[in-house]
């Protein structure tokens, strides 16, 4: 009864099904495929199907029963893992325990509308094995294979709590174990449903047969490595900054020779004299040209240097007629509790950009600052939206610098 119960959710998906015994039999996409299930799975099927006390919030990823809370994780340290497990005993009989998803929290998730997507990735995963087959014939496909490879991390009361929500219950002790986890074994991971931000979704390697040439240019290592630590990072917060460090990089050279040629004009005039106002010339000069003290003007004298402001100007109107929508030029925006403009025009363009890039990063390297705490940054929050939003224009600009001073 249970398999029926499970194949129904197949027929669902336009799945013809057939049940033998403990096999469930499944033709999709001209593939003949079967799933033989262990007593282990069948067992846990049958406890699923037949229990009333789980519930599945399918958009935070939780599944709660009775006697326990179980939420989803996110490995976000790049260390390579499988089968990662983790119990966590507490003082009262309580445990928490990380590894793959329990049986239970698997079958949530098939029953959840989201499944549709992942099976139609199974089933392209399919496809691939069955053409790389050398005979005809039915495709074993093992029972783990139905689902994505999840990562849970369970909170188990040695006493079944009364009158308490066992969701709100376990949020805690369940956050405590993952700062636990990272703080004495290295592995950070972070709750599901504490992920608000969209996330950056990374454009898939060019596979173009067309040979590669050698770079007839030599470029800047250093700004090179931050290029490639942008490239290479899942955190849309180093992202920027790792662009943005690439243009911060030039800050104290172009200051320099601004300052100096200024300078040098002056002192070069054959009617230069050292006399009293002469050199409160000199002074006033100085002043006036040396930018180090405001990092924003030495923002402005990197761009106006090595990017072309008509260049930069075409590259927003692309990206806009692009998305079909005005996603800089619109109104004044609000970013991080402060409204700036973004203007297409010569002059103004580049200096609008370094004000909002400015901003930006100090956003991200000040946890706390004069606004309010709604305004600042927070990793996986909704804030990483806005970050995410403007790196094409930091990366743009780093690229711009780039090619601008290599050799």
């Amino acid at each position: 009864m249970s398999l029926s119960q499970l194949s129904r959710r197949l027929e669902k998906l336009g799945v013809t099904v057939s049940i033998t015994s403990n096999t469930v039999n499944f033709d999709v996409d001209e593939i003949n495929c079967k799933i033989t299930f262990e007593k282990e799975w069948l067992t846990s099927i049958k406890g699923f199907y037949k229990a009333r006390q789980y519930a599945y919030d399918v958009e935070k990823r939780v599944l709660t029963g009775n006697r326990f809370a179980e939420f989803q994780v996110v490995r976000l340290d790049p260390g390579f893992f499988y089968r990662v497990e983790h119990k966590f005993n507490g003082k009262n009989g309580d445990t928490v325990r990380l590894s793959p998803a329990s049986k239970e929290f698997c079958l949530s998730y098939y029953e959840s509308e989201k499944y549709a997507l992942w099976f139609s990735r199974l089933v392209e995963r399919l496809k691939r094995r069955a053409e790389r087959r050398s005979r005809s014939g039915t495709l074993s496909v093992r029972a783990e294979e139905l689902f994505p490879n999840f990562h849970t991390i369970r909170f188990q009361p040695k006493r079944k709590p009364s009158n308490a929500d066992i969701k709100a219950l376990a949020e805690a002790p369940v956050k405590a174990c993952l700062f636990s986890l990272s703080y004495n074994r290295s592995e950070s991971w972070e709750i599901f449903q504490d992920i608000n931000s969209k996330g950056i979704f990374y454009a898939p390697p060019n596979e173009d047969d067309e040979t590669l040439e050698i770079p007839s240019a030599e470029y800047e290592s250093s700004v090179v490595t931050y290029y490639k630590v942008a490239k290479s990072s899942q955190f849309p917060s180093q992202v920027f900054l790792s662009y943005y460090h690439i243009l911060e990089y030039h800050f104290l050279r172009v200051a320099d020779e601004d300052l100096h040629g200024a300078v040098k004009a002056q002192l070069n005039d054959p009617s230069f004299r050292t006399d009293y106002d002469n050199v409160s010339k000199l002074i006033a000069t100085l002043k006036k040209n040396d930018s180090t003290v405001d990092e924003k003007e030495m923002l402005r004298g990197v761009l106006r240097r090595y990017v072309p402001e008509s260049d930069f100007i075409e590259f927003i109107r692309s990206k806009e007629k692009d998305a079909g929508e005005k996603l800089y030029t619109g109104s004044k925006e609000k970013i991080f509790g402060e409204s700036f403009p973004m203007k297409l025009e010569q002059g103004h363009a580049l200096s609008n950009a370094a004000a909002i890039l400015k901003h930006v990063r100090n956003a991200l390297v000040h946890s706390s600052d004069r606004y309010t705490r709604e305004d600042c940054f927070l990793p996986f929050s909704e804030s990483e939206d806005v970050i995410i939003k403007y790196i094409p224009l930091v990366k743009y600009l780093a690229e711009r610098v780039i090619f601008s001073t290599a050799k």
